[in-house]
């Protein structure tokens, strides 16, 4: 079956004039006409009905009309999908972050050691880790490996990163060297809201040690800083996202089990080979670590 045919025939089926549609897509009626009567030809059936000098598309042509229609559909999705990866470069790296302020400092890194990348970084609600067509645009994805719902995707492990808390250093906790969560239920606690994906960790971990935290407040990163630096509660962190925290009013204690420590990963979609800066970017990650608890 002739794809043009096809074209043609939805064209004449809704405007249903035959000098019309000819003028539309640049071919004489007489033309027009005899590929209408070539596909209905091979179709066995008759596709519109003549009504004096008009035409009109009958039983026949609205079957097929909403099949050429799905057809169509499917021929400019596999445009756009194809015009997606070549608009893209090579030296290009879309990436997305649960915590951005966890990776700021690899990421900076590895942007000053390759110039000529250029790495679009973007931070997932955590709604959005359960919408694989928001995941699929992404070449890199950074999570803890319990908070990735595809697990058909490839991935490598990147680090361990154990739990802590962030007190200020004038608080009575600070003299600590490890705290246990079961001991902190009676504690203020700043927490990320729960558009945060990390919020998870903090939850999960109260869970399994069995307490209800006493949540002071719900915030964004910056406001939770501010509110631990003043003495106002103390935040749950991990290790990793602890040393993003530059302030030297805030101690960084480590929580003893439970609970587990996140598994930090990296994701890619499974069966498509990565471009060279994706791959630069992810070995370059798993390296940085890799050397960073070597020594």
């Amino acid at each position: 079956m002739n794809l043009l045919h096809l074209q043609y025939f939805k064209i004449l089926a809704e405007k249903e004039h035959l000098l019309a549609s000819a003028k539309t897509i640049h071919i004489s009626p007489p033309a027009l006409s005899s590929s209408i009567s070539k596909l209905e030809q091979e179709l066995g059936v008759q596709l519109f009905d003549h009504v004096g000098r008009n035409i009109k598309l009958n039983g026949n042509g609205q079957i097929l009309y909403r099949h050429v229609c799905r057809i169509f559909a499917e021929v400019d999705a596999i445009n756009q999908a194809f015009s997606k990866e070549m608009r893209q470069k090579p030296d290009t790296i879309n990436v997305a972050v649960i915590a951005p302020t966890t990776w700021a400092e690899v990421t900076e890194m590895f942007i000053n050691a390759h110039p000529g990348i250029i790495v679009n970084q973007n931070a997932l609600q955590v709604e959005y880790l359960q919408n694989p067509a928001i995941l699929e645009q992404y070449d890199l994805i950074i999570t803890d490996m319990n908070e990735f719902p595809l697990k058909s995707w490839e991935h490598e492990f990147i680090v361990e990163d154990p739990p802590m808390i962030l007190v200020s250093k004038n608080h009575s906790l600070a003299n600590r060297e490890m705290v246990l969560m079961r001991d902190l239920k009676n504690e203020p606690f700043v927490a990320l809201s729960k558009t945060f994906a990390p919020r998870r960790f903090f939850d999960a971990a109260c869970s399994q040690a069995g307490i209800i935290p006493n949540i002071m407040a719900e915030t964004d990163y910056q406001l939770r800083t501010s509110l631990v630096e003043s003495g106002a509660g103390i935040a749950f962190s991990s290790t990793l996202a602890a040393k993003a925290v530059r302030s030297t009013s805030i101690k960084a204690i480590r929580v003893g089990y439970p609970p587990n420590p996140k598994m930090q990963t990296v994701f890619w979609r499974p069966g498509k080979a990565l471009l060279p800066a994706a791959q630069a970017f992810r070995d370059y990650l798993v390296a940085y670590y890799h050397h960073s608890n070597a020594t």
